[in-house]
This record gives C-alpha cells, sequence and structure tokens, in this order.
C-alpha cells in the first residue's frame, strides 16, 4: 500500500537519502535527472537545500512511501496568484508503477486548496512514459522549447491542466 503525505522538516534526512539512491540506480540519462551531474545531486540533497523547498503554499514536496521506505517524492512551486507548477515527480526505478498518480493526486489536492487553478509541469520531449503519464492525467501540452539544465540543452514539453 502506498501512503503519500506532505513532507515535513522531519523528512530532510530521508528525502536526501533518497535521492542519492535514486541518482545511483538511475543516473544521468534517467528522464528528469538530464543534465545532472555528482555536484549537483550533492547540492539539491544537502540538508540545507531540501529544508528551503519544505513548507507550502509557495513550495511544496509530498513523499510516497511502501510502508516505511520512501519511494518517490513530488513537488510544486508557486508560478503566480492563480498558477502552481508541478517541479517533479520522481519515483525510485525499481517502484515504478503505481506511486506516481497517487502523487500528482497530493499535489493537485493542496494546489486545490491553495485556490491555484491552473497547474503546468515540463518533461523531456522524448520521455514517453512521463507523457503519456500526464495526458492521462488531464494535462495538455501547450508548447515544445529547450531549457538549459546545468549546460545541458533539454528539450522540453511545457503542458497544463485546469484544477
Amino acid at each position: 500500500m502506498i501512503d503519500v503525505s506532505e513532507a515535513t522538516l522531519a523528512d530532510v534526512e530521508e528525502m536526501g537519502a533518497f535521492i542519492r539512491s535514486l541518482w545511483e540506480a538511475a543516473g544521468p540519462r534517467a528522464p528528469g535527472l538530464t543534465g545532472a551531474t555528482d555536484e549537483v545531486i550533492a547540492e539539491i540533497s544537502a540538508p540545507e537545500a531540501l529544508r528551503e523547498r519544505i513548507g507550502g503554499p509557495e513550495r511544496r514536496v509530498f513523499l510516497a512511501r511502501i510502508g516505511t521506505e520512501v519511494v518517490g517524492f513530488a513537488a510544486t512551486r508557486r508560478l503566480d496568484r492563480t498558477s502552481v507548477e508541478l517541479a517533479g515527480i520522481m519515483v525510485h526505478p525499481d517502484r515504478r508503477g503505481g506511486v506516481g498518480m497517487p502523487l500528482l493526486e497530493a499535489a493537485v489536492r493542496a494546489a486545490r486548496r491553495s485556490a491555484y487553478r491552473r497547474m503546468a509541469v515540463h518533461t523531456e520531449t522524448d520521455n514517453d512514459g512521463a507523457l503519456r503519464f500526464y495526458r492521462k492525467a488531464g494535462f495538455t501540452p501547450l508548447r515544445r522549447h529547450t531549457v538549459d539544465v546545468e549546460g545541458t540543452a533539454v528539450d522540453v514539453w511545457e503542458l497544463e491542466r485546469d484544477l
């Protein structure tokens, strides 16, 4: 059974360990990690960086657990008064299948409670699994463009959905 809850400061160490474990298992070519390096992963998994990302409604993080093990997370951040970005959903490769949708649903519920009316997300143009997932969840592709991720040009789709 998958349990999803909003992350608290007490979860920082566990979140950092999950991010490092995900990096070790998936590596730099994994969807969602394009352009990352060992240094970037060390920086974003550091306790001080994670503390800055926890606590809404500007930024929120949701953790998925099976038992006591963190198997995935979703993060959101405020774009403007009415819009929020799903900054990412990451699921450990050994636990894929059935974890992403509960994470997305938790993020959508929290965004609605904070009175956001639109959610946007970006995903690599060649990440067919993520594109299928987001379309199934009601997202519509808006535009394709290139973003810079730590010096690497990454082609992405921007998608959105009403809340």
